[in-house]
């Protein structure tokens, strides 16, 4: 009998007797093999109930009537078993595995292995049609690719490479708004890497540039430093990134005191000026800051009220308060002192990094923090130390001259000078100028009231006015002239400056009233 060339279906034969059962017979294999879909595979032994119709793939090693038969396709058909042996191509699916199997020639073989092995392509779209700029081109919300943990076969590590072909050629990722271009991180146009933005797609920045060979970092377009400023109390939260933080102190200033009411005939001292705050300087890791801190920023001393009553010294200025970083950093207050009837009256105490400077007594200045910037007492203010604090105030002197406001030695800021007094003679004078600060080589401080002129003390320089740089100290006030009957008062103080002191006065009229003391400030520079 003649069979076809694939199926081995039999043909009919001329003069052939039944044909009807050589047809019916190629009828049924076709209907075995036409979407080819078996129970089992590598069985080894016939079922011992078979249904009409059972397909299976028969085993290596099979026994009775499977023996010889391996990778062949059994069917039941009219109580007996037929085998159709495969070829390459022929493709059946496994119903007890859901499973989709494909004869190579040789073997079954797991028919979607050809899709998980696609080589070579030219063009791939997911969710979208590629084309030549973007042969691989996926439209998608969300992607996921994770590591193949140790427990399937893998390391559990996870590793994205890109190549480009040389230094001078870029490998990239672009991050685009819109499909326009607005941020760029990699290798462009050298080894080193880069991170790049764009507010427009077209104009680009250079924001990071990472050294290949030492891996310092660049910021081309602006400091790896970010400044942060409190001038009242807020809580400091670290910037995300930062490695360590330089936080500066500047403790508030005191007050300066009014000048002294005396009859005529009778030495008078204008009041002393107010004692600086203290500058406390701090580097803190991002470990030792944590979350967040609270920063308290100590308000100025306010200026002694003008003296109203006849022969009485003058009023007190009162102290600065401190300013502190959490419980890491601390910057004591200044202290200020009034004028005296027949001496001198006392500068304020500078504040430091241990205490608060002390107000200045009578003629005796006040005590700054370590016993360093004492208030100075009839004539110029203590000189302070950087380490520990703003100078000491100037001291008023009874028989006329003013003290000028203590400077300090580096950037701290300065005393306020001492208003004029008044001699027994009946001779006013001059109030002292603030503290010095040094900028650019020049001097600054705050302008002393003139007897006869302009009696007012001027106020002290700060960097928030625009001069110097933001880390140095203000100066004090400038202490005001005395006058028989209508006195100057004291400047107020730049920012960790103390107040001037006010000039003395006759009785019958009010004495120069004291400058207050500056704020207290905080500044934090952040390093990444």
């Amino acid at each position: 009998m003649t069979q076809t060339t694939h199926l081995a279906l039999p043909f009919l034969d001329a003069a052939q007797a039944q044909k009807h059962v050589t047809h019916n017979e190629a009828l049924a294999l076709i209907d075995a093999l036409t979407q080819l879909s078996i129970s089992d595979r590598n069985v080894t032994s016939p079922p011992a109930t078979p249904a009409e119709g059972d397909r299976l793939l028969v085993g290596a090693g099979a026994t009775g009537a499977f023996a010889g038969k391996t990778n062949q396709v059994a069917t039941f058909l009219a109580g007996g078993w037929s085998f159709l042996a495969p070829q390459a191509g022929w493709r059946a699916y496994v119903e007890t595995e859901q499973l989709l199997l494909l004869y190579d020639g040789a073997a079954w073989i797991d028919g979607g292995l050809a899709l998980r092995q696609l080589q070579n392509l030219s063009l791939l779209g997911v969710g979208a049609t590629a084309d030549g700029a973007n042969p691989l081109l996926a439209r998608l919300n969300a992607t996921l690719f994770t590591a193949k943990y140790v427990a399937d076969g893998g390391d559990g590590d996870l590793r994205f490479a890109l190549n480009k072909e040389s230094a001078a050629k870029t490998v990239s990722q672009l991050y685009e708004s819109n499909y326009s271009a607005r941020a760029e991180t990699g290798l462009t146009g050298d080894d080193n890497f880069h991170v790049k933005v764009s507010g427009d797609g077209s104009t680009w920045k250079e924001a990071v540039v990472v050294d290949k060979a030492t891996g310092e970092v660049a910021f081309p377009s602006g400091g790896p430093t970010k400044i942060r400023v409190f001038t009242s109390n807020g809580t400091y939260t670290p910037t995300p990134g930062l490695r360590f933080a330089e936080v500066r102190l500047f403790g508030a200033d005191g007050g300066g005191g009014s000048g002294a009411r005396t009859a005529s005939g009778a030495a008078a001292s204008g009041g002393g000026g107010g004692g600086s705050g203290g500058l406390v300087c701090g580097r803190f890791t991002a470990a030792q800051i944590g979350a967040s801190k609270a920063v308290f920023v100590g308000a100025g001393g306010l200026g002694g009220a003008t003296q109203t009553a006849n022969g009485a010294n003058g009023n007190d200025g009162s102290a600065g308060g401190a300013t502190s970083f959490g419980s890491l950093l601390y910057a004591g207050g200044g202290g200020g002192a009034g004028g005296q009837i027949g001496g001198a009256s006392g500068g304020g105490g500078a504040g430091g990094r241990a205490s608060s400077g002390s107000s200045g007594s009578g003629a005796s200045g006040g005590v700054g923090s370590f016993g360093l910037g004492n208030g100075g007492f009839g004539g110029d203010g203590g000189v302070g130390s950087n380490i520990y604090g703003g100078s000491g105030g100037g001291g008023g002197s009874a028989a006329g001259p003013a003290g000028w406001g203590g400077q300090c030695l580096y950037d701290s800021p300065s005393g306020g000078g001492a208003g004029g007094g008044i001699t027994a003679a009946n001779a006013t004078g001059n109030g002292g100028y603030g503290g010095i600060i040094y900028i650019g080589g020049g001097t600054y401080a705050g302008n002393a009231g003139v007897a006869g002129g302009a009696v007012n003390g001027g106020p002290g320089y700060s960097w928030s006015s625009g001069m110097g740089p933001i880390e140095q100290g203000g100066t004090g006030g400038g202490g005001g002239a005395s006058d028989l009957t209508a006195p100057g008062a004291g400047g107020d103080g730049g920012l960790g400056g103390g107040g001037g002191g006010g000039g003395a006065a006759h009785n019958g009229a009010d004495s120069g009233a004291g400058g207050a003391g500056g704020d207290g400030y905080a500044m934090i520079f952040e390093f990444f």
